[in-house]
C-alpha cells in the first residue's frame, strides 16, 4: 500500500491522533478560558441584581437549544446522508464523527489565535456558547468537503484535509469579519460555498480513474433509506442553523423565511426529479440532497425582509438549480476529472452561490424604509447600500480563490506526502480496510452490482419446512 510498510501504516492515525491530543491539552491549559459567562461572579457583585436576570442562565435559555439542533445536523443529519454507498455505511457515519469532533477541538484554537488580531481579546482564547456553535460551524464546512471525497481517500487522508481546510477556513472567516463585513447568517458563503469548492478543489488534485466508475460508487435500497435519515433531520433543524446567531426580529424572520424556503425546494426536487426522468419516476439522490437546497439558497439572506413568498421562491429556486446540477452538471464534471461522490457542488456549492448573488440583490435594495434602525445590520455604518453590495460580491469572490487555492495546495499534500496513503484501487468506497465486519456483513453488502446479497428464509408449504436463497440483483442505482 505504497511507501510505508503495511504493519506500520496501521499505526499512523492512531500516533498521529494521540499526539494532536496531548498538543490540544497543552494549548487549551495554555490558552482557553472560559468567557465572563462561565467565570464565577466576585463575591461582593451579584449579577442577577445589576442585570435583572443571570446572563449565563439568559445565554443557555436563547442559544442552548438552537445549539442542539445543529450538533445533530452535524453528527446525525451530515452523517447518515452520506450512508447511501453500499459498503461504505459504517466509514461514512463513523469517520463523520471522528472528524467533527477533531474538527470542534481544532478550530477553537485556530479561530481563538485569528481573535489575537484584536489587542483586547489578547491572549486568551475565551469561549462560550457562541463559540461552541461557530465550532460546529467550522465541522460542517469540513464534512461538506469530505462528502466530496467520500469512499476515495482513507481515514488518515481525511483528518489531514480537515487540519488544513480548518486554517484557510479561519482565514477566509476573519477576512469577512475584519475587511468586508458581509452578511450571511447563515453561513451560505463561509460555511456552504468554502467547503464545497474547498472539496472539489481537493478532489481534483485526488483524482482517480479507476474510482469515477467503480462498482462500488452505488448504493442499494437499504443504504438510502438510512441517508434519507440524515436528509429529514437536516431538513427539520435547518432553521435552528440559519438563525442561531442572529438576534431580535432578524432571528424571529430567518425562523420563518428558513422554514418556507425548506418546503419550496422540496417542491421542486420532486416536480423536477420526475420531470427529468425518462420513466417519469422519482430519483432517490434528489430527494435526498435537492429537498435541502432551500436552506443552503436562503442562508445569506434569511434575516432580510423577504416576505414568506420570497423566502419559498429562494427555497424552489435552490431546489430547481441542486436537480439540474445532479442531473447534467455532475457527469460533465466526472469527464473532466472533478469527482464529488456526495454530490456537494449540486447541494451546497451552486445554491451557496446563488445565495451570494441574491444577498448582493437584497442589500442594494434595503433602506431604512424597510428595516428601521436596525437597517445597521446590514448596511455597515459609512457604507451605502450599494457600497455594502459590493463587498458581498468581494465576499463571494474571496470565498471561492480561498477554497479553490486551499483545496488544491491541502490536496497535493494529501497526494504526494510520503506518511499519507493512497486508497488502493481494489479498496475504494469500502469499509472493509478499516473496520472488523460482522461475519455475515456480505449478505447485505454486495461487492458489485453482479454479486447478490444473500439471507435465507423459512418458508411452509403443505406442511413442509424448506429453506431457500433469496438474492438481490437489482441494478445499482448511480451515486450522487
Amino acid at each position: 500500500m505504497g511507501v510505508i510498510p503495511e504493519k506500520i501504516e496501521k499505526w499512523i492515525l492512531p500516533i498521529f491522533l494521540f499526539v494532536f491530543e496531548v498538543i490540544m491539552l497543552i494549548l487549551y491549559g495554555a490558552l482557553v478560558q472560559y468567557d465572563s459567562l462561565g467565570t464565577p461572579a466576585p463575591v461582593n457583585t451579584s449579577l442577577m441584581e445589576s442585570h435583572g436576570q443571570d446572563p449565563a442562565l439568559a445565554a443557555v435559555e436563547k442559544t442552548y437549544p438552537l445549539f442542539q439542533d445543529i450538533h445533530v445536523m452535524i453528527f446525525i443529519g451530515f452523517g447518515f446522508l452520506m450512508t447511501f454507498l453500499r459498503r461504505y455505511g459504517y466509514s461514512s457515519v463513523s469517520f463523520n464523527f471522528l472528524v467533527a469532533a477533531f474538527v470542534i477541538q481544532w478550530a477553537t484554537i485556530v479561530r481563538g489565535l485569528f481573535s489575537f488580531v484584536d489587542v483586547e481579546s489578547c491572549c486568551k482564547i475565551r469561549i462560550g456558547l457562541e463559540s461552541m456553535v461557530n465550532g460546529d460551524f467550522v465541522a460542517a464546512a469540513v464534512l461538506i468537503t469530505m462528502g466530496a471525497l467520500l469512499g476515495r481517500v482513507s481515514h488518515f487522508q481525511l483528518i489531514v484535509v480537515a487540519l488544513f481546510e480548518v486554517i484557510f477556513y479561519a482565514v477566509n472567516e476573519a477576512l469577512n469579519g475584519l475587511v468586508f463585513q458581509s452578511t450571511d447568517i447563515g453561513g451560505s458563503l463561509i460555511i456552504h460555498t468554502f467547503g464545497a469548492y474547498f472539496g472539489l478543489a481537493a478532489s481534483t488534485v485526488l483524482f482517480k480513474k479507476k474510482a469515477r466508475d467503480h462498482d462500488r460508487n452505488s448504493s442499494v435500497y437499504h443504504a438510502d433509506l438510512f441517508s434519507m435519515i440524515g436528509t429529514v433531520f437536516l431538513w427539520l433543524f435547518w432553521p435552528s442553523f440559519n438563525a442561531v446567531l442572529a438576534d431580535g426580529d432578524a432571528k424571529y424572520r430567518t425562523l420563518i423565511n428558513t422554514y418556507y424556503s425548506m418546503t419550496g425546494s422540496v417542491i421542486s426536487s420532486f416536480l423536477l426529479s420526475i420531470l427529468f426522468s425518462e420513466k417519469k419516476k422519482i430519483d432517490m439522490v434528489h430527494v435526498q440532497n435537492a429537498t435541502l437546497a432551500g436552506g443552503v439558497a436562503v442562508g445569506a439572506v434569511a434575516n432580510f425582509m423577504l416576505q414568506p413568498w420570497g423566502a419559498m421562491f429562494v427555497g424552489f429556486s435552490g431546489g430547481i438549480i441542486s436537480v439540474v446540477g445532479y442531473r447534467f452538471l455532475s457527469p460533465l464534471m466526472e469527464k473532466i476529472f472533478i469527482l464529488d461522490t456526495c454530490g456537494v457542488h449540486n447541494l451546497h456549492g451552486m445554491p451557496g452561490v446563488f445565495s451570494g448573488v441574491v444577498s448582493v440583490i437584497a442589500v442594494a435594495v434595503a433602506s431604512p424604509a424597510n428595516y428601521g434602525q436596525t437597517l445597521g445590520n446590514f448596511v455597515i455604518e459609512g457604507r451605502t447600500p450599494g457600497q455594502q453590495a459590493g463587498y458581498q460580491v468581494a465576499t463571494l469572490i474571496c470565498t471561492l480563490v480561498i477554497a479553490i487555492v486551499g483545496g488544491l495546495l491541502t490536496g497535493l499534500i494529501a497526494r504526494f506526502l510520503p506518511v499519507l496513503q493512497s486508497t488502493p484501487d481494489d479498496e475504494l468506497y469500502d469499509d472493509e480496510p478499516y473496520w472488523e465486519l460482522a461475519d455475515d456483513a456480505d449478505k447485505y453488502l454486495p461487492l458489485t452490482s453482479g454479486e447478490a446479497a444473500e439471507s435465507d428464509v423459512i418458508i411452509k408449504t403443505e406442511g413442509k419446512t424448506e429453506s431457500i436463497k433469496l438474492q438481490y440483483s437489482g441494478e445499482p442505482q448511480k451515486a450522487a
